[in-house]
């Protein structure tokens, strides 16, 4: 179940237009390593998985990547870009075939923890391409987020090969909600 609170994930603070950076950031709009792409792989994988533990984790992680889609958006259209397309920073359209179709536990978290690294990196080349500081804070508060779900499922990927227990699994999840709170 998801819950929609009307209120931006993280508070979005732009001095002034730059439609240059507003085109590039619809990177993580519709383009390859995007939100877009990061949330319906989510979808994917957290419902073709037989482990409820980390069907949990996908799961929250993918609802906090719609977050980040949204924040994302009106971040681009105070920065006067437009985002009226799924696409990318050339115009591509998003496309299906960016997201990794696994369902074998080990893969799948091995393309998820991938895609956030791209992702984080991603940003952080987008953060240092501004001076803006409201622009940049928010920038490179969404690479690390990217870089906490990276270092999860790393873990998880760890926990799922070496035959770990629910216990590790749940300190996991506990981890992921417990680096939230700091959001609140």
């Amino acid at each position: 179940m998801y819950i929609y609170r009307k209120r931006f994930f993280y508070p979005i603070h732009v001095e002034r237009p730059d439609p240059v950076l507003a085109k590039e950031l619809l990177e993580h709009y519709g383009g390859r390593d995007g939100e877009l792409t990061q949330a319906v792989q989510y979808l994917n994988h957290q419902v073709n998985i037989d482990n409820r533990f980390l069907r949990e984790l996908l799961g929250l992680i993918m609802a906090e990547e719609l977050a980040h889609l949204e924040t994302l958006s009106a971040m681009i259209t105070k920065l006067g870009g437009e985002v009226t397309r799924l696409s990318d920073h050339e115009d591509t359209p998003w496309s299906l075939s960016y997201v990794n179709q696994y369902s074998e536990p080990d893969k799948l978290l091995k393309a998820n923890a991938a895609l956030e690294k791209r992702a984080r990196l991603l940003y952080e080349k987008h953060a240092a391409m501004t001076q803006d500081p409201g622009v940049k804070r928010l920038l490179t508060f969404l690479a690390r987020r990217e870089g906490v779900h990276q270092r999860l499922l790393y873990r998880c990927y760890k926990v799922l090969t070496e035959g770990g227990t629910s216990e590790q699994y749940m300190e996991i999840i506990y981890e992921y909600k417990m680096s939230l709170q700091v959001l609140e």
